[in-house]
């Protein structure tokens, strides 16, 4: 991912509050934490610039249990990283779905959520007929089940030269790589924004992004033309699900949220905003991340 900093961030500052009984022995710490702001419903900002969403709600309660001092700020997707390694900020919260590319880099938190890939196309379009629509494509499962290995076959045919949209530097280029890149042509966007357009318009065939993400596009009225298409994506190339990106020498901060992820999960904090935004359960099952930052050093 190729990474500058917004020249401006928004002028957007939310502090979180302190404290919580689990983190009563930890000194404070004051950290400031990346989002899009425009990614909704993970994080959204409103005409005045405060920032709603799945992610700021969770944020205001794992900082009061890890007792830190948590300043959001909004900034582009594609300086996300750079701003991190540079010390511009301390956290990456912007539904970074945990990827072994993205561990090559980042260290992450265990995730807080998990949530699938979906196609989206125009209901006229020829694509609107594709196979395997109520199959989940586990690309972790090991061995490979043969009804997936003859979906990811058909998924290519039906594909073949087919333009995918898709948001620059997605958790997709990996699978899209692996799996399709010798059978589409991909166009990247800055943007979802500019994506969704393109697709509405029908410049692009189809698109590949997260269901927390579609499904709410394909609600609002000026996209009733478009439909979900073929199977959903879980793992492999994907991720294992979405999680707070770290540096990679910061393992203090990533215990402190790693205890609080863990008990929101636990106690349903986790399913409770998960429906409250994305209208399903979008809880992670934790026993699979039993250690510390994914990517990070080992004590």
């Amino acid at each position: 991912m190729s990474k500058t900093l917004r020249g401006a961030v928004l002028g957007l500052a939310v502090l979180l509050s302190l404290g919580g009984a689990r983190a009563a022995d930890l000194p404070p710490r004051t950290v400031v934490i990346g989002t899009e702001g425009a990614f909704p419903p993970w994080n959204i900002t409103r005409p005045d610039g405060t920032l709603i969403g799945f992610e700021p709600d969770l944020l205001q309660i794992l900082c009061q249990r890890a007792n830190l001092r948590c300043q959001l700020v909004a900034q582009d997707w594609d300086g996300m990283i750079g701003a991190l390694q540079a010390h511009k900020i301390d956290v990456i919260a912007d539904a970074l779905q945990i990827t072994p590319a993205r561990k090559a880099v980042l260290a992450f938190s265990l995730p807080y959520a998990v949530t699938t890939g979906v196609f989206v196309t125009q209901k006229d379009s020829p694509l609107a007929r594709m196979a395997n629509r109520d199959l989940v494509l586990d690309l972790d499962a090991n061995p490979t089940p043969e009804h997936q290995t003859q979906a990811l076959a058909a998924l290519r045919e039906e594909l073949r030269g087919k333009t995918l949209g898709v948001a620059i530097s997605s958790t997709y280029d990996g699978f899209l790589d692996k799996y399709l890149a010798d059978v589409i042509t991909v166009k990247s966007y800055r943007t979802m924004g500019e994506r969704d357009l393109d697709l509405l318009s029908g410049r692009i065939d189809l698109t590949l992004d997260d269901t927390t993400y579609l499904r709410p596009l394909l609600a609002a009225p000026d996209a009733q033309d478009l439909v979900l298409v073929g199977p959903e994506l879980i793992g492999g190339e994907l991720g294992a699900g979405e999680g707070f990106g770290l540096r990679k020498d910061d393992t203090a901060l990533a215990e402190r949220l790693n205890a609080a992820i863990r008990s929101a999960v636990e106690d349903g904090t986790v399913r409770r905003l998960s429906l409250k935004w994305f209208k399903a359960d979008a809880t992670p099952t934790l026993d699979a991340h039993p250690g510390a930052a994914a990517g990070s050093p080992q004590p």
